[in-house]
């Protein structure tokens, strides 16, 4: 049986999440990438996983398209950049045609109608490009949550725009790079699984956000 990846090689291990068995080397670079991998795959937890913490080449290049951005944060800033890159994983599943170009887009617009509410206008900017149009409902949902009482809570404004304005830049870099539509989405994901997975994204709690 070919690998239902790459229908090139052999698929010797049984995906979970394919139903079909891949490839060893699928398996160990699509991971939590291409391959929406649940929880408990044995290849993720198992004796197969410690071994696994994706290629040197990747986790050089991720580290470098994200961490000069984030350096300059605060801790909480920092916070939600992750918060962020974890709900980029959940929009890119529910979106199929979701690239690197329109995540910026939505996150421009998330941007620039926080920075307008932080000077006490309420308007929503739009994105750009008008495909993005729902992206940017659903990224700036990401940073929201609410609270016991039912009232909508979410970050300062001033950290959040902080927060926004570095995934602005590393997205530009990325794309600059030219290393394909998906580029930073990619970085992304593998970043998310190496600080703990899709179990372990944050959402945004009372101690985060303003009353």
């Amino acid at each position: 049986m070919s690998c239902a990846v790459c229908r090139r090689r052999k698929g010797k291990r049984a995906c979970p999440a394919r139903g079909e068995g891949i490839c060893s080397q699928c398996c160990g670079t699509k991971r939590l990438v291409e391959i929406d991998c649940p929880s408990d795959c044995l290849y993720l937890t198992g004796a197969h996983a410690p071994g696994w913490e994706g290629r040197a080449a990747d986790r050089q290049r991720d580290e470098r398209r994200l961490g000069p951005y984030v350096g300059e944060l605060s801790e909480r800033q920092a916070h939600l950049v992750l918060i962020a890159l974890a709900g980029l994983g959940a929009l890119r599943a529910r979106h199929g045609n979701l690239d690197d170009t329109l995540v910026r887009e939505a996150v421009v617009a998330v941007r620039k109608t926080a920075e307008t509410r932080g000077r006490g206008v309420l308007y929503e900017h739009p994105p750009g490009d008008a495909r993005a149009d729902g992206l940017v409902q659903e990224l700036a949902g990401v940073f929201e949550a609410r609270g016991e009482d039912g009232a909508l809570h979410r970050p300062s404004d001033r950290d959040l725009v902080a927060a926004l304005r570095a995934l602005e830049k590393a997205l530009t870099g990325t794309i600059r790079e030219g290393e394909g539509p998906h580029a930073f989405l990619d970085s992304a994901a593998r970043l998310v699984a190496r600080l703990g997975g899709r179990s372990a994204a944050p959402r945004p709690r009372p101690l985060i956000v303003e009353p």
